[in-house]
């Protein structure tokens, strides 16, 4: 996770304490220092030979950088990782596409930390995946640690708004430092569409990794 970041570690065990006993491990890479189109593939690996060490059954970069910079640097880390520690590894950014797909979630609204500028770039990326950013609200903040201190009624008060704005299939709170995993449901509930959290996506992407590997170890003799 990026090393700012206050509220993965938090939704990690919100989500993990609720299910079946799956163990969480974590390790940080530098915020900034990035190349604009990509990742300094120098701190990933690092990250990723430590994680390695606990022998985890996926390996998940829970951070939404890869949407802004267009989801192919995702897709790259993956690989490398993949081809270089054998270990299955997924991304927040390109597991909400293909969770968006897969339910035909295509009218989105977004509640984003960045800049307008930052959500003109989302609004295109996404568009390049077949999913249209219908409506949205920016933050302003570009201090990565900031975005943590976002409270969760702020950010209900716009996930209300761009609903009220725009006929929405699902809203995204687009940013694993804000603190939108417990209002998700409830709102979702409430909206009566779904209310997906960035940082509890790149959890649960993790999921069924884990699960695939319990039951195949049950059908080895």
């Amino acid at each position: 996770m990026p090393s700012s970041n206050r509220v993965v570690e938090r939704v990690a065990r919100s989500i993990l304490n609720d299910g079946p006993h799956i163990d969480a491990c974590f390790a940080r890479v530098p915020y900034a220092g990035h190349p604009p189109d990509g990742y300094d593939m120098a701190a990933f690996r690092r990250a990723a030979l430590l994680l390695a060490e606990a022998h985890p059954d996926v390996i998940v970069w829970n951070a939404t950088r890869g949407a802004l910079i267009g989801f192919e640097p995702d897709r790259q880390l993956c690989a490398a990782i993949e081809g270089e520690m054998g270990i299955p590894c997924a991304t927040t950014a390109l597991a909400t596409v293909d969770l968006l797909r897969s339910r035909n979630l295509r009218r989105i609204g977004l509640v984003a930390q960045g800049s307008d500028r930052d959500g003109a770039r989302l609004k295109q990326t996404f568009a390049q995946e077949g999913i249209d950013i219908l409506a949205g609200h920016n933050f302003g903040i570009t201090d990565n640690f900031q975005a943590a201190r976002v409270i969760p009624e702020e950010i209900e008060a716009q996930v209300m708004r761009l609903t009220a704005a725009a006929d929405l299939d699902a809203v995204l709170i687009w940013s694993t430092n804000l603190a939108g995993h417990e209002l998700s449901a409830g709102l979702g509930e409430r909206l009566g569409i779904p209310v997906l959290d960035s940082a509890a996506l790149g959890i649960l992407t993790a999921l069924p990794y884990v699960f695939a590997k319990d039951a195949a170890s049950l059908e080895r003799p």
